[in-house]
């Protein structure tokens, strides 16, 4: 059977455990001055939002708005394109599409999509571009969900993720996620200074309790 001096100490270590829910709950933001960004993430569900989604995505170049693309224009009426030598013994370090290519996996041109590809043969270079339908540009740069953090995943699968004091990248970088055979998006960020109102109040309960059960087990080692 307990004593009552254990039943004591308990209570006591109860308390101050209670009093310290801060450090537990929501530790990166103790003094409530944080920014709280919550991120709304729901499927895309049509050709039309797929299409603003290819559009505004830092993986793709749109020619005549970024810059002119001569030689992607070129590769997309030809083709394809040939170099007599390879790449890296051509320009090493350059990418035959532009500097700025290790950026991007998809171009824009006149409203239709192309996936870049480069393929060496020998001693030759050839530039393609596969034609892309709107459905087929989303879902090629489109991240896999298992290559994100917990809480991209925790996002689409729950439609919602709030964080504190940082910023998600992939949400940030407006990348679609590919996930269980969809493409989530972000719909909507909201953002606030400290943590959530039901944090604010689940920390007041339980700095409330914890009092309580400091002050009964002070009293009971009174009475010792």
């Amino acid at each position: 059977m307990v004593s009552r001096s254990t039943k004591t100490t308990l209570l006591l270590i109860f308390g101050i455990g209670l009093l310290l829910n801060p450090v537990y709950l929501y530790p990166n933001n103790l003094d409530g001055t944080g920014t709280v960004v919550t991120y709304e993430v729901e499927p895309v569900e049509n050709e039309t939002v797929a299409e603003s989604l290819v559009y505004i995505s830092e993986q793709t170049l749109t020619c005549g708005t970024e810059r002119a693309c001569a030689l992607e224009r070129e590769v997309a009426e030809r083709g394809s394109l040939e170099y007599n030598h390879t790449v890296q013994e051509r320009f090493p370090g350059w990418n035959p599409f532009s500097l700025s290519y290790p950026r991007y996996t998809l171009v824009a041109i006149d409203g239709q999509f192309y996936a870049p590809e480069v393929r060496e043969d020998g001693e030759r270079t050839i530039l393609t571009h596969r034609e892309l339908s709107t459905m087929e540009a989303l879902d090629h740069i489109a991240v896999p969900s298992d290559r994100t953090s917990p809480e991209v995943r925790r996002a689409v699968e729950t439609g919602s993720v709030t964080v504190v004091d940082h910023r998600i990248p992939e949400f940030e970088r407006r990348d679609p996620i590919a996930h269980d055979g969809e493409v989530y998006a972000v719909t909507g960020r909201s953002y606030s200074s400290g943590p959530p109102e039901k944090v604010l109040v689940w920390r007041a309960l339980f700095v409330l309790v914890g009092v309580g059960c400091v002050a009964v087990a002070w009293d009971l080692r009174g009475r010792e």
